[in-house]
């Protein structure tokens, strides 16, 4: 007998329910994905022990006869596609006919369905690898799915399940996605008597904020845009609400739910420095492409696809969001829920405690003055505020038409330095004040080294800095813009630009170095500011192009509606 053999099926379809079953979660999705394709309006979710021991799809939508109730526990049968070129136009979630006998092979399963008009329904119980049971049955139109004692024949695959609650994690994780997916339908997911899940059917946002929870759904910023062979549409959160990971953005091509972590840094890219560093929106985009371009057959769970001209996707998704950006006031609002009022720490400009003073503070509008102004600046759509009194010497209180705002002066002030620097070296036009003390350096021999190397860069940025001994530097000039600082702020920015030595890419040191400059020469937490310095703060931020975030990401304003304190002091329907 030869050593190449014909599998037979049972091992076969073991084999296949390993790639497109790998946990309760992909069955949840598997099946939610027939319902959709059936045209559900609704769909019921029940689950018992993090889908271990039972899961239960049920919807309303076109249901099966007796005969295509059959043929779908069939190998590779399906009514998305009937030859392979359908692949390169296929619109259906599901198209491989591969996840009910998948499915039905490593559980306990019965399936009740009914076509529409039709008098009596169909009931296909199996279980494992045993032959179907099949009769008639009365039920609704639509299907019922129940999968119990998942993976009972399959002892390794059940031993590497994880806890229950991290397989719920796994099943929410997966109906929000199709939730956000598709919100003209109604979803509704319970966990033996829990209600995880109940959104009815609604608009995108609406469905965005029910899922997402009402801090995202208050941010969201629509975006939209078309151009040839390119569309996209979906919400994403100001900077203001942002998260560590990718777990909050759903991306969809073509109506389908993908992994794609390039398209993900692309939207991050769009946002630049508005986001905090290493941060990603919330929302939902949906990007519609030639479906020529996409390959939806890469892998059995259909969520990683291959984009023919990716990179030119990339950018049309980074104008569109950066464009859409750019015409908003990214203000995200003061979240007034549950907390505790308190007046005690407000000050009025004129207050009499004795935080620490300026240096050189009335020759702010003198010092700034360089020739900024004398370009074309893209003004932001801010809005026209004015400022009423300093909290803690932090915060600055304004008042706008659209309510009270809160600004952070030295994230906004950070900012407005950085986009000023922006300026300066895009004209190449960075000024440098000698200092009267010049300021030495002893770096060890791996700072010497790297800092050697830079010593170029250094002085592009306004720096002027020189070698003075195998491990020394003599510093005599900063840019101009820390020039109003006070020593140790000039030491310490000295001392991170030293830092970014260690960095590899030339375009991480020049970045470090800007952010460097604008921070330290920016005023600073603690800074007493008169009422005509707040005032010189909010104008400033009033003509730059990205005033909402300062270089590090955090906000720089929020904003309090008039709406928001009435219903904190519960003045509703007076």
């Amino acid at each position: 007998m030869g050593n190449i053999q014909v599998l037979d099926d049972h091992t076969i379809n073991q084999i296949a329910a390993g790639e497109v079953i790998e946990r309760p979660a992909s069955v949840v999705k598997e099946l939610i994905e027939n319902s959709l394709d059936a045209g559900a309006k609704n769909i019921w979710i029940r689950i018992e022990e993090g889908g271990t021991s039972l899961i239960v799809v049920r919807d309303d939508g076109n249901g099966m006869d007796r005969l295509d109730a059959e043929y779908a526990f069939k190998k590779h049968a399906t009514s998305k596609i009937r030859i392979f070129d359908d692949l390169q136009t296929v619109n259906t979630s599901g198209f491989r006919g591969e996840a009910l006998p998948s499915i039905a092979s490593i559980s306990r399963l019965r399936m009740a369905t009914a076509a529409k008009d039709s008098k009596l329904g169909t009931r296909i119980t199996i279980e494992g690898e045993n032959e179907p049971n099949i009769e008639d049955f009365a039920t609704p139109q639509g299907t019922k799915i129940e999968v119990a004692d998942l993976f009972f024949n399959t002892p390794v695959r059940s031993k590497y399940l994880k806890r229950i609650s991290t397989e719920l994690q796994h099943i929410v994780k997966i109906v929000t996605i199709e939730a956000i997916r598709r919100p003209d339908v109604a979803f509704n997911l319970e966990h033996g008597e829990r209600k995880i899940i109940d959104a009815p059917k609604s608009d995108l946002k609406t469905r965005i904020g029910v899922l997402l929870g009402n801090d995202a759904a208050k941010e969201l910023i629509e975006i939209k845009g078309d151009s040839e062979d390119f569309q996209i549409r979906g919400f994403l959160t100001k900077p203001a609400i942002s998260r560590r990971t990718t777990s909050g953005l759903y991306l969809h091509i073509n109506g389908r739910p993908v992994q794609a972590r390039n398209v993900c840094y692309s939207i991050k890219g769009a946002y630049g420095s508005l986001l905090h560093d290493g941060h990603f929106p919330l929302g939902a985009l949906f990007i519609e492409i030639p479906k020529i371009d996409v390959d939806v057959n890469v892998h059995p769970a259909k969520t990683i696809v291959r984009i023919a001209k990716e990179e030119q996707v990339n950018k049309k998704i980074r104008v569109v969001i950066n464009e859409t950006l750019a015409e908003h006031a990214l203000i995200a609002h003061v979240d007034l829920s549950g907390s505790k009022t308190s007046f005690d720490s407000i000050t009025a400009a004129n207050t009499k405690t004795k935080p620490r003073q300026l240096n050189n503070i009335d020759s702010l509008q003198q010092e700034f003055e360089v020739d900024f102004h004398q370009h074309d600046v893209k003004e932001t759509n801010m809005p026209t505020m004015r400022p009423l009194a300093l909290v803690e010497n932090k915060y600055i209180v304004a008042l706008g038409l659209d309510g009270v705002f809160i600004i952070d002066f030295h994230a906004a002030h950070e900012r407005v330095m950085y986009e000023r620097l922006k300026e300066q070296m895009r004209f190449k036009r960075i000024g440098t004040q000698n200092l009267l003390a010049p300021i030495s350096l002893e770096l060890s021999k791996t700072e010497t080294n790297a800092f050697e190397r830079m010593l170029s860069e250094i002085n592009d940025m306004g720096f002027e800095a020189e070698k003075f001994g195998p491990s020394s530097f003599m510093i005599r000039g900063v840019p101009a813009l820390l020039a109003g600082s006070e020593p140790e702020r000039i030491r310490e920015a000295i001392d991170d630009v030293v830092e970014s030595g260690s960095m590899k890419s030339a375009e991480d040191r020049h970045q470090h170095m800007m952010y460097t400059v604008a921070c330290h020469s920016a005023l600073r937490a603690g800074d007493k500011l008169t009422m005509a310095q707040m005032e010189f703060v909010i104008r400033e931020m009033e003509s730059i192009p990205n005033p909402y975030a300062c270089v590090h990401g955090r906000p720089t304003v929020m904003t309090i509606t008039p709406n928001e304190l009435d219903k904190k002091f519960k003045r509703s329907g007076f």
